[in-house]
């Protein structure tokens, strides 16, 4: 596919531009709020995430997937049932805040501020979805980085001011709405309301297993957000959501590439629209795992160097946190870029399946570490689950006989060496190494 590369180019550059900012901007409220403030957004985000994904029909995947995404009654359809969905889940959330602030001890007044984030996140235009559709991948990396431009100068100007839990809270819906308002200004962005049932009975078909997907894909990714809010202490919660953070950066930029490059690729190759994709996509996606698990691994090695380098000491806890973290994101990198491979062919079912086994998997062994292994049992249960996540989809494309086995396993194998002489590296120096103080913690 011609320009298939650049594409690929823009997606990864656009992603580090955009998560640069985030991850200073990480940085920056780390030094200016305290570790239980961070620990309180990261309880309302992980709450707030499943509240938005509740009822989701994949109105992006529709998009891309229906041959007449792009017209006219169908894109106003989508629109107005994205529109109705925000409301309704606000109203949801609305009434959830109470029994939430008494589960986690947060003022309610938070969760009922977050709540309207769903409403505002719906009236975005699918002037969005479009530009992926017609793989526009350097006008929709423009978008999204001018978005989170936005919300970084709000979002700073807010803690500076309020030095609160106030500050991250309003940031949080500040952004939102920012990135609706945006949305506007794209090509076409021009919605109205309609109401079309046999669009809407097509888009809720094919969407019935994106919505069962992203709700266990939720549960699975976020249950340990969720649980160690109630199990641990909240400015231990805010500690690891530092590592946690950092370590879903290459996790973002692999679902990322799946959703903007991978998934349209395939989609555009079954309708013959597209030649070679195939060929430009292997040779792509080699690149990108060799480098992406290779550096994961470098920097599993070095974790602990990297927090103390960026953060203050209240927050050094999360350097082997973060180490534990980047192992298990070698096998997430893998499982997202593969999870791309069975939307496209029209398999959604079987990510969901994939998906489901991951919350299973997770809701039996987050617990079990946190009892037999402390803390530190509870994050390596985390990393572990990547793994058998791994497992999952592969066995999902083993059935449909797709696949880069072969790259996955160069990949792995790069990991493993990286890891090793970093670690070798580090012992022979007296150094120690980024997990040494595990040992430490464990019961």
């Amino acid at each position: 596919m011609k320009g298939f590369t650049g594409k690929m180019a823009w997606t990864v550059g656009g992603f580090f531009a955009s998560s640069g900012l985030r991850f200073i901007l990480n940085i920056i409220l780390s030094r200016l709020l305290a570790p239980d403030i961070m620990g309180v957004m990261v309880v309302v985000n992980a709450v707030r995430l499943g509240i938005e994904l509740l009822t989701d029909v994949g109105i992006e995947q529709n998009i891309i997937h229906h041959p007449d995404g792009l017209t006219r009654p169908f894109r106003d359809t989508a629109w107005t049932m994205q529109v109705m969905r925000g409301v309704f889940l606000s109203a949801l959330f609305a009434l959830a805040a109470p029994f939430l602030a008494e589960a986690y001890h947060i003022d309610v007044r938070i969760f009922l501020l977050a709540a309207c984030s769903p409403f505002l996140g719906g009236l975005h235009s699918t002037a969005v979805f479009v530009l992926v559709k017609q793989m526009e991948v350097r006008r929709r990396n423009q978008f999204e980085i001018g978005s989170e431009a936005l919300a970084f100068a709000v979002s700073v100007a807010l803690a500076w001011s309020l030095r609160s839990v106030w500050a991250p809270a309003m940031a949080l819906v500040a952004s939102v709405a920012i990135r609706s308002a945006l949305s506007y200004l794209l090509p076409e962005a021009r919605q109205s309301f309609r109401h079309d049932p046999e669009i809407r009975r097509r888009i809720v078909h094919f969407g019935k297993w994106i919505m069962v997907t992203s709700l266990v894909m939720y549960a699975a990714t976020n249950l340990d957000r969720l649980y160690l809010g109630r199990a641990v202490p909240i400015a231990l919660v805010g500690i690891y959501g530092i590592a946690r953070a950092i370590a879903d950066l290459p996790t973002t930029l692999a679902r990322r590439l799946s959703y903007q490059i991978i998934f349209p690729a395939i989609v555009a190759a079954r309708n013959g629209e597209a030649e070679g994709v195939e060929h430009h996509m292997a040779r792509s996606r080699l690149v990108f795992v060799l480098g992406v698990c290779g550096a994961l691994a470098v920097g599993a090695g070095i974790g602990d160097w990297l927090i103390s380098l960026l953060y203050d000491h209240r927050y050094a806890s999360a350097g082997w946190i973060l180490g534990v973290l980047l192992i298990g994101g070698v096998f997430a990198v893998l499982s997202n870029l593969n999870e791309a491979l069975l939307l496209g062919v029209g398999r959604p079912a079987l990510s969901s399946y994939a998906n489901a086994a991951r919350f299973v998997t997770m809701a039996l062994l987050l617990p079990l570490g946190l009892h037999y292994g402390g803390f530190p049992g509870a994050v390596m249960a985390i990393a572990f689950v990547e793994i058998c996540q791994y497992a999952y989809i592969s066995a999902g494309l083993l059935r449909m006989r797709l696949g880069y086995w072969r790259q996955d396993a160069m990949a792995l194998a790069t990991a493993l060496i990286m890891l090793g002489g970093v670690c070798a590296l580090r012992s022979a120096l007296g150094l120690g190494t980024s997990f040494a103080p595990i040992r430490g913690l464990l019961p």
